[in-house]
């Protein structure tokens, strides 16, 4: 190659390419780079998707983002470590479902156990497989319901939330039925409430296949019959799933917020 032409001669391009380690027998092909290059831009988008939909997270109290994963489950906190152990297996067995499947996981038990925990840490697993994730406390968004009529910034914020929710790859929605008031005096969910969450159901299901189409983890301090109280019987049947795999109890095990 002539350099007066404007090109790098061919001892000027082996000897930048030994500078910089490039093995030129092993080039990567027109193909290769293109399909590398729609990878590289497919992990990018995802990534970018991810964000999004974690920033229209309702998170409870001072809207603190709160994150968990399965490394960080102790089953020595509980009296009953096999249980622990059993529910931690379980659930990480479940992510691992869900990189491939959509699903729905209900998670019931008393406040403080560990149910918020282990939907993080599913919800986690399944972000570095490129899922997106959303997490919404259920008490929250219903104050959010209640304060829309008087303040219009929380009627268009409640508008992108549903459509997230609608949306997102992984949804959870936490503390489920205490929007309905306490064990004692449980009542119906206010109607708009109930409008909204089924709006929310029916989108995340695919009639055709009778599936979810995208998946949906509660957690609960409520029994199914509880949040039929509260809910319509269509709308829990389209949250709950009747497989018992998909079903972690977490019975007999102590409150170890520490609070």
């Amino acid at each position: 190659m002539k350099t007066t032409q404007g090109m790098f001669s061919e001892a000027f391009i082996d000897r930048v390419a030994k500078e910089h380690g490039v093995d030129q027998q092993h080039l990567l092909s027109k193909d290769e780079i293109e399909r590398q290059t729609v990878k590289m831009a497919q992990q990018a988008i995802a990534r970018k998707r991810i964000k999004v939909f974690a920033a229209m997270s309702v998170w409870p109290g001072g809207n603190i983002p709160l994150h968990f994963q399965f490394s960080s489950w102790q089953v020595d906190k509980q009296d009953n470590h096999e249980l622990a152990k059993s529910l931690g297996k379980q659930a990480y067995q479940l992510a691992i479902r869900m990189e491939k499947t959509s699903l729905n996981v209900i998670m019931s038990g008393d406040k403080g156990t560990g149910k918020t925990s282990l939907a993080l840490a599913i919800m986690d697993y399944l972000s570095d497989k490129g899922q997106s994730g959303m997490f919404v406390s259920t008490a929250e968004l219903a104050s959010l319901i209640g304060q829309q009529y008087e303040l219009s910034d929380v009627k268009a914020r409640l508008t992108d939330i549903e459509r997230a929710m609608t949306e997102v790859d992984v949804l959870i929605l936490d503390d489920f039925g205490t929007e309905g008031g306490m064990k004692q005096d449980i009542k119906p969910v206010r109607r708009d409430m109930q409008t909204l969450m089924y709006r929310v159901a029916n989108a995340r299901v695919d009639f055709e296949m009778n599936t979810p189409r995208r998946s949906t983890i509660i957690t609960t301090n409520n029994s199914v019959s509880e949040l039929k109280t509260m809910y319509n019987d269509k709308l829990i049947s389209r949250l709950v799933p009747k497989p018992t795999s998909q079903q972690l109890a977490f019975l007999n095990m102590k409150d170890v917020r520490g609070i």
